[in-house]
C-alpha cells in the first residue's frame, strides 16, 4: 500500500469572535453603527418600516460584504486599495495578445 504524507494544519485558525476575523467583526461593527444612524435619519421623514428596513439591510449587506469577501486570499476592501496603487514591476508588463514587437 502507498501512503501519502498529510498536511496536519490545512487551514488558517486565526479567528476571533464567533469564528469571524477582526476585519470581519470591523465591517460588521460599522454596518450596524451606519444601520442604527440611516434608521434615525430615515424616521424623521415618517417613512414607513418596511422601507426603512429594506434600505438599511441593503447597505448594511455592502457593508459587511467589503469585509467578508475575500479576493485572492484578501478582503474586498484591501484588495480595492492594493489595486489603486500604482504598478511597481520591474519588467515591462505584456498582454497574452500582445505579439508585437518593442522598437
Amino acid at each position: 500500500m502507498i501512503k501519502a504524507p498529510m498536511v496536519k494544519n490545512v487551514f488558517n485558525h486565526s479567528s476571533g469572535l464567533f469564528g469571524l476575523q477582526p476585519i470581519q467583526l470591523i465591517f460588521a461593527g460599522i454596518a450596524v453603527v451606519v444601520g442604527i444612524l440611516t434608521t434615525l435619519w430615515l424616521l424623521q421623514y415618517n417613512m414607513s418600516i418596511d422601507v426603512i428596513g429594506w434600505i438599511v439591510f441593503a447597505e448594511m449587506a455592502v457593508i459587511i460584504g467589503f469585509g467578508a469577501v475575500r479576493i485572492n486570499g484578501m478582503n474586498f476592501f484591501t484588495y480595492f486599495i492594493k489595486g489603486m496603487k500604482k504598478d511597481q514591476r520591474a519588467f515591462n508588463r505584456k498582454g497574452v495578445f500582445d505579439d508585437e514587437e518593442e522598437e
